[in-house]
């Protein structure tokens, strides 16, 4: 699916389930404690589905051994310079008096309950991943399907808790981060890059190009491997995935620091997606169409940044 067309479809999710909101029983329903344990049981089965799709992946086990290194090197080195260029801009933007809605300050809380989510993610992903690598079962399945149609029962109860929230889509427009979030995103990742195709002796322009997946593997894996790359192709495959799997760790955590919004840039491409549900969970309503906005404008720019930059010949 084109990313037009992935974001149509995830847009008429989330109204389906603002529509919803309006029939009062269901309105109810979003408020109450067992809302928030099935949407949480749903978001842990899809991160396991996640693991198992993982496991399943020939093309990402095969290419763990022999391109693990520099894989993880530019999944390491992508989030972190996400999230320091965004670090920087939300601290200038505060500094200068520019907006104070993202920047919140959380409550001290135990380490114990900081680190219970990212635990239980960690460990579903975990125990996916060796399911579908250990075990045959479900021959030639990869988990794909059952990822999706979670991932829009999710969406679907993104919208019924955005739509008796009580925000206003005019203030969300009119957000100073609509536009930052992806910006840097987009810098911090192409930064990281950069970085690491130094360390590993990669030509700027292929690291620069590794660099924008943005946590969208499967495109611009297939997109390096065409242009006559099948190496960088594993390289950005299995970098991207592990992308992917840290923002999955790191959202719940950088959720709570002094720019929750942090936790969209981790997500990268997948804010608009997969890492939705985890976002919503833990940023609020308000993150909802900032994260799908960030998601939107990085994932169009994907099948435009992997050539262009592969191209430039530095």
């Amino acid at each position: 699916m084109s990313p037009a067309l992935t974001i149509l479809s995830i847009l008429g999710a989330v109204a389906l389930g603002l529509l919803l909101s309006r029939v009062p029983a269901l309105g109810r329903f979003s408020s109450t404690h067992p809302f928030v344990t099935v949407r949480t049981c749903i978001l842990a089965a899809m991160v396991a589905a996640m693991g198992f799709r993982i496991g399943r992946t020939e093309e990402g086990i095969r290419s763990a051994g022999a391109l693990g290194l520099a894989s993880l090197v530019f999944a390491a080195a992508t989030m972190a310079g996400t999230l320091i260029v965004l670090t920087i801009a939300f601290e200038f933007r505060r500094a200068s008096g520019g907006g104070k809605s993202s920047p919140r300050t959380e409550p001290r809380v135990r380490v114990a309950f900081l680190l219970g989510d990212p635990l239980l993610l960690l460990g579903m992903l975990a125990a996916g991943f060796l399911a579908g690598f250990l075990l045959p079962v479900f021959p030639g399945a990869n988990g794909e399907q059952f990822i999706t149609g979670l991932l829009y029962a999710l969406l679907v109860f993104i919208g019924l808790g955005l739509g008796t929230s009580g925000i206003r889509p005019a203030r969300i427009l009119s957000h100073p981060d609509l536009l930052l979030i992806p910006l840097g995103t987009i810098f911090g990742s192409l930064a990281g890059g950069l970085a690491a195709g130094l360390a590993l002796n990669i030509r700027p322009g292929a690291a620069m190009s590794l660099a924008s997946g943005f946590g969208w593997y499967s495109l611009s894996g297939v997109i390096l491997t065409r242009l006559d790359s099948p190496g960088l192709g594993a390289v950005s495959f299995l970098s991207n995935m592990l992308r992917e799997s840290m923002a999955l760790v790191l959202i719940p955590l950088l959720a709570r620091t002094r720019f929750p919004f942090l936790a969209i840039g981790a997500g990268g491409a997948t804010s608009m997606d997969v890492s939705l549900p985890l976002i919503e969970k833990n940023c609020g309503p308000t993150s909802v169409p900032l994260s799908i906005a960030s998601g939107g404008v990085l994932s169009l720019s994907v099948p435009f940044l992997v050539p262009l930059l592969f191209r430039i010949g530095l």
